[in-house]
């Protein structure tokens, strides 16, 4: 597909998400419209096989459309992520699961948490699941939603239908508050065996998906974080450049362009800025071609995708802060977008994905250490 078709429909729902950016902020899921708009240009369904009507993009390519939405709604972009990640996982469950999913709805949207496990025990046909989990980002959206859960020392990854989990009214949060990211609750809920995908058993990729986007590892999926972040920055510098253009400081005479604590501040953040898509350009770059010619990912080129995600997180949390300090008190109204984009990227910046401790671990995959997170370690 042409830059230009795509162009084309990003527009369609760059408008839209703008015009409805607010509705998340008080209702804490993402507004119908959006959710309508992202459905009909084919974004949730950017990681998905052709072959299930998807378009298997490239991570590269997917950065950039997502930045794009999230400059507009980091909530829109964020359902993007949920959705592009759960395609990829899809790739190891069953084929029964994958027709059951996409067989009769092109639009499914499918979401998932990797947070706290659930209890799960084995009975005839399948499991029995109860326990909750928080964080389940889009699952007021989601037309059929996964968790974690454990049967012994298994480790399964899980999906329900619409409806089968309750969901608690909990999201009320500092940023992202348009996610819908509330705990889900199972209480003995039976899941069937072809449901659920057992990471224990290193299983194989599925018919449906064997494009090269689906030779990459477990660690692709913390690539999808940065453009969220990305694009509350790119917002964050596009606000700062009208402020810095418009306002005269109290007992100035200049505007506040002039003044080279916010040049200082300004040109710093757009460092970050700059710093952080050049790193993650370079390591989606070089995992594309392994994955293309074939070659083992080594814990170390796992680890590169983590590093790119924590420092784009970090990075950009730091560089919307020194935006904030740069403008003043034109930061601190809830009408300005720099005071949204410095919650949301102070609550993207703790996701486990890129949380700080990520940095650890990556320097426990480059020391031959054991590592203190497990999905590096997963193919």
């Amino acid at each position: 597909m042409t830059d230009a078709h795509w162009q084309q429909r990003l527009d369609s729902v760059l408008a839209t998400a703008s015009e409805h950016a607010g509705y998340g902020e008080t209702h804490g899921s993402l507004a119908p419209q959006t959710l309508k708009a992202l459905k009909s240009a084919g974004l949730l369904r950017l990681w998905r096989p052709q072959t299930l009507g998807g378009f298997e993009i490239s991570p590269w390519e997917y950065v950039q459309l997502a930045e794009q939405i999230a400059t507009r709604d980091t909530a829109a972009a964020w359902l993007m992520m949920g959705a592009a990640n759960t395609t990829f996982d899809m790739r190891l469950a069953s084929e029964s699961f994958v027709e059951e999913v996409y067989g009769d709805d092109q639009d499914a949207v499918v979401c998932e948490t990797f947070n706290r496990p659930l209890q799960a025990r084995a009975v005839e046909g399948g499991y029995r699941v109860s326990g909750g989990t928080p964080f389940a980002s889009g699952c007021k959206h989601a037309d059929w939603l996964g968790h974690t859960a454990l049967e012994g020392e298994r480790l399964l990854l899980m999906f329900h239908p619409a409806g089968a989990l309750r969901i608690e009214e909990d999201w009320d949060t500092l940023g992202l508050r348009g996610t819908a990211s509330n705990t889900i609750c199972a209480e003995d809920v039976f899941v069937p065996e072809h449901r659920a995908i057992d990471f224990s058993a290193s299983p194989a990729v599925n018919d449906y998906f064997q494009g090269t986007l689906y030779r990459l590892p477990e660690a692709i999926l913390t690539t999808t974080f940065p453009p969220v972040a990305l694009g509350a920055l790119a917002a964050a510098l596009a606000a700062t450049d009208e402020i810095a253009t418009n306002k005269v400081p109290f007992a100035a005479k200049s505007t506040l362009k002039h003044r080279h604590l916010a040049q200082m501040h300004y040109g710093k953040a757009l460092a970050t800025s700059r710093a952080v898509r050049a790193l993650l350009r370079q390591e989606l770059s070089s995992a594309w071609d392994r994955a293309e010619s074939g070659i083992a990912f080594s814990r170390q080129h796992k680890a590169d995708l983590f590093l790119a995600c924590a420092y784009a997180l970090q990075g950009c949390a730091d560089a919307v802060g020194e935006l904030s300090r740069g403008v003043g008190t034109s930061g601190i109204y809830r009408r300005s977008p720099i005071e949204r984009a410095f919650r949301d990227v102070q609550v993207i910046r703790h996701h486990a994905f890129g949380a700080e401790g990520r940095f650890a671990t990556v320097a426990q995959a480059y020391w031959g250490l054991d590592v203190d997170f497990p999905l590096l370690e997963m193919d």
